[in-house]
């Protein structure tokens, strides 16, 4: 909990800078809300029931699609573009593993009511620049725009390939990193292609995604060719796209990048959620390969529609706050033991009373104090002060609370000072 803590004080922090104001939503919605929206797969990932009412309610699998609801419902109150945080947990039905769990704290950063290259590089820099602020060792954040998918897609199957298989091509495309090459290219296999056997495609996708420069970088020029070579009218759908996504990339180097954070152009990022429609993108911890994404998110033009009449184009994108904690203890970035702060302690119960005393004018000075609550021996509670990592002990007995005086201690170098006046203590102490 103090790294979590840590976590949403800094997310916090970044949102109220760059003023984004945060908001609520209920974590039970109605089934019909949420499902259909995510994907076939994420659909057999929520938890749904009928409550005592008999209506069908489902527990919320991430935020966006209840945040798209609750702009629809205020959408004659909110100014746009709206810039909203919003920090909760959500639930998915899936097998739990390290950094995966079915109950799951998410901090979303979203900007909705604009459809502008300025509004999703804001998002991807909030999220940046919160995790330059955190004890995480350096990520990489890997950039991709679906229409540049779909165009690869179209290059590979022919552009009859329906919506239905494209969306199983990038469910298939997004399982890459845990799945590896294999199992995509079988996957992608069994995709209908047009013009050409589904083999041929598959190993056009793989290669199509798969080309990178020295520096690690999606090799533009090398997709041109490949997808040129095949289906010309297909390069000539791709350009728009490459050039929002290449713009991106330009601005968020520019923007006095945050310490500890790399972009990447990766076309193999696909975000398995449907809801997609532009910029995709992924944050992987740099120190823990294979740990899986602590943040991602893309733009969703379409979502919102759905509860509305009004087009309210948007991009968010969500630091997995739990996730993002356990991978900050599994690299012992963290020191999750010390705790500063003083301890109280009491060497006589007649003293008990200026303990109190004396604990509470330490904390109205904004010191943060605990104190022995153990009747016994005084050295029990130097042991407690030791394990809990406080950095002093104030001791009060009888003479001190005659003399209104204690004895510091500095817990880490051993040295003492015996009879200081209360207000010099609390003024060392500060």
């Amino acid at each position: 909990m103090r790294i979590r803590q840590l976590v949403l004080a800094e997310i916090r922090t970044v949102a109220r800078r760059a003023a984004f104001q945060e908001i609520a939503t209920p974590a039970l919605e109605y089934e019909e809300t949420l499902l259909g929206q995510g994907g076939e797969e994420t659909d057999k990932q929520v938890y749904r029931f009928e409550d005592h009412g008999g209506r069908r309610v489902a527990l919320r699998f991430d935020l966006t699609i209840p945040f798209a609801r609750f702009v629809a419902e205020h959408q004659g109150e909110l100014v746009f573009p709206f810039k909203k945080l919003q920090i909760g947990d959500v639930w998915r039905g899936e097998n739990t593993q390290k950094g995966r769990y079915r109950e799951f704290g998410q901090c979303d950063f979203d900007i909705i009511g604009v459809d502008s290259v300025a509004a999703d590089v804001e998002v991807m820099l909030a999220l940046a620049t919160v995790l330059s602020r955190v004890p995480c060792g350096g990520v990489t954040m890997h950039i991709n725009h679906r229409g540049l998918l779909s165009g690869i897609l179209a290059a590979a199957y022919g552009s009859e390939i329906s919506a239905a298989d494209e969306t199983k091509a990038l469910i298939a495309i997004d399982k890459l990193a845990k799945a590896g090459e294999g199992e995509v290219v079988r996957l992608l296999a069994a995709i209908p292609a047009h013009g050409r056997s589904s083999e041929e495609a598959a190993s056009f996708v793989l290669k199509a995604i798969s080309a990178k420069g020295a520096d690690g970088n999606a090799d533009l020029m090398r997709l041109r060719d490949l997808v040129n070579m095949d289906n010309p009218a297909a390069l000539a759908a791709l350009e728009p796209h490459l050039l929002r996504v290449t713009t991106i990339l330009e601005l968020l180097k520019r923007a006095a990048p945050p310490v500890g954070v790399t972009f990447k152009l990766d076309l193999s990022i696909a975000r398995g959620l449907g809801y997609y429609t532009g910029v995709v993108f992924e944050t992987a911890l740099d120190r823990l390969p294979g740990f899986g994404s602590v943040s991602s998110g893309g733009r969703y033009n379409d979502l919102a529609s759905r509860f509305s009449n009004r087009e309210l184009p948007g991009v968010g994108g969500s630091v997995g706050l739990d996730r993002l904690v356990a991978g900050i203890e599994e690299l012992g970035l963290a020191d999750t033991s010390a705790v500063g702060g003083v301890m109280v302690a009491v060497a006589s119960q007649d003293a008990l009373p200026y303990a109190f005393d004396v604990v509470s004018l330490l904390r109205n000075a904004g010191v943060h104090a605990d104190i022995g609550v153990t009747e016994g021996k005084v050295a029990n509670q130097f042991k407690y002060a030791s394990r809990l990592g406080y950095a002093h002990t104030v001791t009060v007995g009888g003479s001190e609370m005659a003399t209104r005086t204690a004895n510091l201690k500095d817990m880490t170098s051993g040295e003492e000072t015996r009879g200081m006046p209360i207000a010099e203590v609390i003024a060392r102490l500060q």
